[in-house]
């Protein structure tokens, strides 16, 4: 009996009873507001109609499409070990969903810095090393307490936002480790300025190189070249910064039901709309750099980019083929029979050379066996890493081992491969960032080739500075890496418009067994990208994922044509000017 039938009764009532009343009546107001009664109508109505076999999992479809959105709720941050045997800093994303904190993702960035280890050793192993354990620690506490904190009730998919908050705090802990590094220098500099002059350690002389047989000048009066600059000091727990900002984006994709390649495209800036068109994939095939066991220097890897097939099934096939097809030439002119290859952690074989030649020969002849066409099927990209091969007291590369070589002669070398071989296609770090002049000459001297100059390692290069970095003029495109300060929108600003087009995406140096850069390389929409060789199970299952999203665009009927043409990337103007082609005494 209601309440009002109570009173109409002249009966009493209780307190119990009234209240129980109220209650009902807030209640009832509630769900009214909140739209439940016509909903659960609505949904009851339709599900007699459609008769489903699973009543509570069509219940559960149907609200939770009217359910709240996730929300962050907080970060994790764990140590995890990646194929290089470092200790690295995972970053653990949970976010209330449904009234819920569920864990959604993760993701692993290297707590070491790439830029720290250019051309030269990475390092130590994980707790061996007092400077990287102290990154990791200080990146693990900012994952855990200050980041964590800055992100909660954020929306994993509003991007932009988290990266904002991400780059402020960054950009805030960078200048107070600029400020102690300063103090600590401006320090250092006034101790030494206190020692007198009495007792400090005398400074040796030059040290002049004397041959009296051949009456050469001392080393002091040979032409010689700078060091390269120190490097950048790396501040400690930046690698915080890109782990949660992949993490998030993982996320993002997640709560949403969608693929990551597919949210990340949805982030890009301008609006994209159309087909969809898979990246071309750089292959290392060859390794016969200065690591290897050859007298041969100068080539760090050879890579193949298979252009004529159709899909990127048959452009990784083609790829096997070529490799098996060098392995068995190998061995067939080998004298102890069948041999074993070790194999970067790129995924190449390290093979043994003592000339430039000698490389490209062998592709050149298991091309011709495959039936296939240099320069039309396929192209080849040549990381030459040179700036690991400068003798400063020289002021020459060691391109072969006792044969040095000076700027100038580099340039006369690589025109004669690019015109003895067509399907040189690019050619990745030809010179140290110092030789402007002969990466000028170098792209001045390759006028009626496709061939473009890449600037890669030998640059340091960050997405966050992409734009602000002094490339030579001869530089087409750049190798882009997310490293461990970058954020997913520092990528899709460097890819954004234009930029893109000249933009190849390569995996980051940690070998975690995560499959993200194919998608990264989709969404981002670049032109080509660097997973590794065809050999080792993380390379594989990053091809095997760039295969699974190029079946589902093409299911969704948005795949686009997928055909390579040369250049690679627009060439920069070649003006000609009178001391353009003139060699520096």
């Amino acid at each position: 009996m209601s309440f009002k039938g109570m009173r109409g009764c002249n009966s009493r009532v209780s307190k119990e009873d009234q209240e129980f009343y109220d209650l009902k009546c807030r209640a009832a107001e509630y769900y009214r507001a909140n739209l439940v009664p016509q909903r659960i109508e609505g949904v009851l109505n339709q599900m007699f109609l459609e008769k489903p076999g699973d009543i509570y999992g069509y219940l559960a479809n149907y609200f939770s499409q009217h359910s709240a959105k996730a929300s962050f709720c907080r970060l994790e941050g764990k140590e995890l070990y990646d194929g290089h045997g470092h200790l690295s800093a995972q970053a653990n994303v949970y976010c209330t969903i449904r009234n819920e904190v569920k864990w959604v993702c993760g993701a692993t960035v290297p707590s070491y810095s790439e830029r720290a280890s250019v051309g030269g050793e990475q390092c130590e192993a994980a707790g061996e090393n007092p400077t990287h354990r102290r990154a990791l620690e200080t990146a693990l506490s900012w994952i855990n307490q200050p980041i964590s904190n800055m992100l909660q009730g954020l929306q994993p998919s509003d991007q932009a936002a988290i990266d904002k908050i991400l780059s402020d705090f960054f950009l805030a802990r960078f200048a107070e480790f600029e400020d102690e590094r300063k103090t600590r220098e401006r320090e250092r500099e006034e101790e030494e300025s206190s020692i007198p002059s009495e007792v400090a350690p005398p400074v040796p002389p030059p040290s002049q190189a004397k041959d009296n047989k051949k009456g050469k000048k001392s080393m002091s009066a040979e032409r010689t070249l700078p060091p390269e600059d120190p490097p950048v000091p790396v501040m400690p727990g930046c690698c915080a910064l890109g782990a949660t900002s992949l993490a998030l984006a993982k996320s993002g994709a997640a709560v949403q039901g969608v693929p990551l390649y597919q949210h990340i495209r949805a982030l890009r800036a301008e609006q994209v709309a159309g087909d969809v068109h898979m990246p071309f994939p750089m292959v290392p095939v060859l390794s016969c750099g200065k690591a290897s066991p050859g007298k041969l220097n100068l080539l760090d890897e050879v890579l193949v980019i298979p252009a004529a097939a159709n899909t990127l099934r048959q452009k990784i096939t083609t790829v096997v083929h070529l490799q098996k097809e060098v392995e068995r030439i190998l061995n067939m002119s080998s004298r102890t029979g069948s041999m074993v290859f070790p194999v970067t952690e790129a995924g190449a074989m390290v093979v043994a050379f003592d000339r430039m030649e000698q490389p490209l020969d062998l592709l050149m002849e298991a091309c011709c066996n495959l039936q296939l066409t240099p320069g039309t099927d396929l192209y080849f990209a040549l990381h030459c890493s040179a700036h690991r091969l400068m003798d400063y007291s020289k002021g020459k590369y060691e391109v072969v081992m006792g044969t040095m070589k000076s700027p100038d002669e580099l340039v006369e070398l690589y025109e004669s491969l690019v015109s003895k071989y067509p399907g040189i296609a690019a050619l990745i770090d030809p010179f140290r960032k110092e030789d402007a002049e002969q990466w000028d000459k170098l792209n001045y001297g390759l006028t009626g080739h496709a061939c473009v100059l890449i600037a890669d390692a030998g640059f340091g290069f960050c997405p966050r500075n992409y734009g602000n970095e002094k490339l030579p003029f001869g530089v087409a495109g750049v190798v882009l890496k997310h490293v461990n300060e970058t954020t997913i929108s520092d990528l899709l600003h460097t890819t954004s418009g234009e930029q893109g087009a000249a933009i190849i995406l390569e995996q980051s140096g940690s070998l975690s067994y995560d499959d993200y850069p194919a998608d990264l390389a989709v969404g981002l929409g670049v032109k080509l990208v660097r997973l590794g060789g065809v050999r080792g199970g993380v390379h594989m299952g990053r091809y095997n994922r760039l295969l699974a999203v190029e079946e589902e665009l093409a299911k969704q009927g948005i795949l686009g044509s997928n055909r390579l043409a040369l250049p690679l990337f627009p060439i920069p103007d070649r003006p000609v000017t009178p001391d353009s082609t003139e060699t520096t005494e």
